[in-house]
């Protein structure tokens, strides 16, 4: 499915209200690449960690270290296999209160509960923001 195929039109307008014309044309294809560059990867690995192709969408190493590790133990509870989702797909959109974006997502993979052979799944909402003329993710609370 194309990403942010699922958006209405609401969320659509939503968007483009509340945001400069230059952020909105980068959001979609920046968080596209953005979560295309965590799919299939294991997160519990240091070569993940410290893979700049990711880090370079956080302000700080600081704030790439507590998204990170929020993620990881998400994936793990999740019951992932070895924390590595093999899909993302972007659900809706939503303006958040502070004037960032929030972005749920469903980040799908293998299971890895013994006798289960089907897929599990984590619906997640992660924080955009537009900020010195760029977008970042906003780490929550680990």
């Amino acid at each position: 499915m194309e990403w942010g195929a699922q958006l209405t039109q609401a969320e659509r307008q939503a968007i483009r209200e509340a945001l400069p014309p230059e952020a909105i044309g980068e959001l979609l294809p920046l968080s596209e690449i953005f979560y295309a560059r965590i799919t299939s990867r294991r997160f519990n690995s240091r070569a993940t960690f410290e893979d700049p192709s990711v880090r370079q969408f956080f302000p700080t190493v600081a704030a790439y270290s507590d998204y990170y590790a929020a993620l990881v133990d998400a994936l793990d509870r999740a019951y992932i296999r070895y924390n590595r989702p093999t899909r993302v797909e972007l659900l809706g959109v939503e303006l958040a209160e502070s004037g960032n974006l929030l972005l749920e997502l469903r980040f799908i993979g293998r299971n890895d509960l013994p006798l289960r052979w089907w897929n599990t799944s984590l619906i997640r909402t992660d924080e955009w923001t537009w900020q010195d003329g760029r977008w970042f993710v906003v780490p929550g609370k680990v």
